[in-house]
C-alpha cells in the first residue's frame, strides 16, 4: 500500500495546487472533528471523521487532528494525542506505511493549534465546525467552490483507493457467509447480526452503515435495522445488506437467500443474480448511468411478465411505469469515504449539478462512466404495499395479479449488491473477484 499511497498523495498535492490557484488562497486547513455529544448529555456519539481528512491521511480514528495543504511541501499533520485517564490515548500512527508523507506536529492540547495557524484569512477551511473556524479567524470556511472541485476529484479513484475498496471487500464476505449460515441455522436477525459483526471483526460501532438484516417481510424495508430478538418460526427468506471499511473505504455487499432452495422464489434470486453480472458486463466507459438503469427497469418489466405478476407485455409493464413499484430505488451509486459518495449528481469540477429525472427519483448517479469510479450495482425486486396501494386503486389494477402478489409478500423483496469499478475495457468486479480469491484460499 505504500507505493499506491505515494502515488495518491502525489496525485492529491496536485489537485492542492489546481484549487488553490483558482481560489486564489495560500493553503488548506482541513480538521478532522470532534465527536458530538448528544442533546443536554455528556455522552458523544461515536466518532466519524470528515472524509476530506480521510482522503488526504488514512487514518479514520483521527479526532480532533489537523491538516494543513500547501500543494507544494509536505502536507503536515498536527495529530491530537493528549494525556488521558479516561479514555484509551488516541496514539501517532508514526510508523504506519502513510507516515513518511507527512510532516508530523503532536498536539497535547487542542488550543495549541491556534499558534500554528498563520495568515487564515489567505486559507480556506475544510470541516464541520463552523464555529471553531470562526474563532480561528477563517473567513473562507467551506467555500463552495473548493467543496465541487474536491468532490469531483473524489469520484475518480487512485489505484491506492481502489485497492482500499478491494479489501474491504473480504471482510464484509466472510461476514456475510456467517450470517448466511446463521440464518440457516434457524437464528434470529439479532443473532444472525452478531454472526456477521464476528466473522468480519468489527462492531456495530465501527460498520461503515447500519446493518440490513432482514428476515421475510423485513426485506420489504429497504433500510431495514429494527432486528428482531426471537427466531422467526417460520423464516423463508433472508437479505442482508452489510459492508466493512479498510483506511476509511468501505465495502457494499448485500445478498438475499430462500429458505426453500427449490422455490420460485429462489429462482427468482438466481434470475436477479443474472441480471446483476448482465448489466455489469454492459458498463462502459462514456455512457450515461441513466441507461443501465432505464435498463434495469426493462428486465424487471420482463420478470413481471414471465413471473405472472403483471398480465401485459413486458414493453407495457415499462411504459406504464409499473415496474418502478418493484424497483423503487437506483441501480447503484459512487462508493469510496462514504457509503453513497460524493458528486453522483455533479458533472464537472465547477459544481454543475444533473438531477435524477422525475420518474426515478432514488437514482444517486447521473454521471457519465468514468474510468476509475467505483460503483455499486444493486438491482432489487419487491413487494412493498406502500407502492402497490396506489396500483391497486388504478386502471392498471386488472391487469395485476393480487392473488400472486399477497402469496410473495411473505417473502418481502430481492437485492444483490456488488461493487465494481470502472476501467478502460469495461467495469471490474471487485466483490466477485474478492469471492473467488477466498474460495481458492479455502482450497
Amino acid at each position: 500500500m505504500k507505493q499506491l499511497f505515494t502515488q495518491h498523495i502525489k496525485r492529491l498535492q496536485q489537485v492542492v495546487q489546481t484549487i488553490l490557484e483558482t481560489n486564489f488562497l495560500s493553503g488548506l486547513w482541513i480538521h478532522s472533528g470532534t465527536a458530538r455529544y448528544h442533546f443536554l448529555d455528556d455522552q458523544s456519539a461515536h466518532f466519524k471523521i470528515n472524509p476530506h481528512f480521510n482522503y488526504f491521511f488514512p487514518f479514520p480514528t483521527a479526532e480532533n487532528c489537523w491538516l494543513f495543504l500547501d500543494g507544494k511541501n509536505k502536507p503536515t499533520v498536527y495529530f491530537f494525542a493528549p494525556n488521558d485517564y479516561w479514555h484509551t490515548p488516541p496514539t501517532a500512527p508514526t510508523d504506519a506505511f502513510f507516515a513518511d508523507e507527512f510532516q508530523w506536529v503532536i498536539l497535547q492540547d487542542a488550543q495549541e493549534i491556534a499558534k500554528f495557524i498563520q495568515n487564515p484569512t489567505a486559507c480556506a477551511f475544510i470541516g464541520e465546525d463552523e464555529n471553531l473556524a470562526k474563532s480561528l479567524g477563517f473567513k473562507q470556511i467551506n467555500p463552495q467552490k473548493v467543496l465541487n472541485q474536491l468532490h469531483f476529484e473524489r469520484s475518480i479513484k487512485s489505484e491506492f483507493e481502489i485497492e482500499a475498496i478491494y479489501q474491504a471487500q473480504f471482510a464484509a464476505l466472510k461476514g456475510h457467509q456467517a450470517a448466511k449460515q446463521a440464518f440457516f441455522e434457524g437464528k434470529s436477525e439479532f443473532e444472525i447480526n452478531l454472526a456477521y459483526l464476528k466473522a468480519s471483526q468489527q462492531s456495530d460501532l465501527n460498520v461503515p452503515y447500519g446493518n440490513i438484516v432482514a428476515i421475510n417481510q423485513h426485506s420489504a424495508i429497504l433500510h431495514y435495522t429494527q432486528l428482531d430478538y426471537a427466531p422467526n418460526p417460520q423464516p423463508q427468506s433472508f437479505l442482508i445488506d452489510a459492508g466493512a471499511t479498510v483506511h476509511g473505504y468501505a465495502s457494499d455487499i448485500t445478498r438475499t437467500y430462500a429458505a426453500d432452495p427449490n422455490s420460485e422464489f429462489a429462482t427468482m434470486i438466481k434470475q436477479m443474480e443474472q441480471y446483476k453480472y448482465r448489466i455489469i458486463e454492459q458498463l462502459a466507459v462514456g455512457v450515461n448511468y441513466l441507461s443501465y438503469h432505464t435498463q434495469m427497469q426493462q428486465w424487471i418489466a420482463e420478470m413481471l411478465h414471465e413471473y405472472n405478476f403483471v398480465r401485459l407485455t413486458p414493453e407495457q409493464i415499462f411504459e406504464e411505469g409499473i415496474s418502478r413499484a418493484f424497483l423503487p430505488h437506483g441501480l447503484g451509486h459512487l462508493l469510496g469515504l462514504q457509503i453513497h459518495d460524493v458528486a453522483g449528481f455533479q458533472q464537472n469540477h465547477r459544481g454543475t449539478r444533473k438531477s435524477p429525472p422525475e420518474v426515478y427519483p432514488s437514482l444517486r448517479c447521473t454521471r457519465d462512466l468514468a474510468e476509475n469510479m467505483v460503483l455499486t450495482i444493486e438491482p432489487g425486486f419487491y413487494f412493498i404495499d406502500m407502492l402497490l396501494n396506489p396500483l391497486q386503486n388504478s386502471p392498471l389494477a386488472r391487469h395485476i395479479n393480487w392473488q400472486k402478489i399477497a402469496e410473495f409478500k411473505q417473502f418481502g423483496g430481492i437485492r444483490t449488491e456488488d461493487n465494481i469499478v470502472m476501467r478502460s475495457q469495461g467495469a471490474e468486479n471487485l466483490t466477485q473477484k474478492a469471492e473467488i480469491e477466498l474460495q481458492l484460499s479455502d482450497h
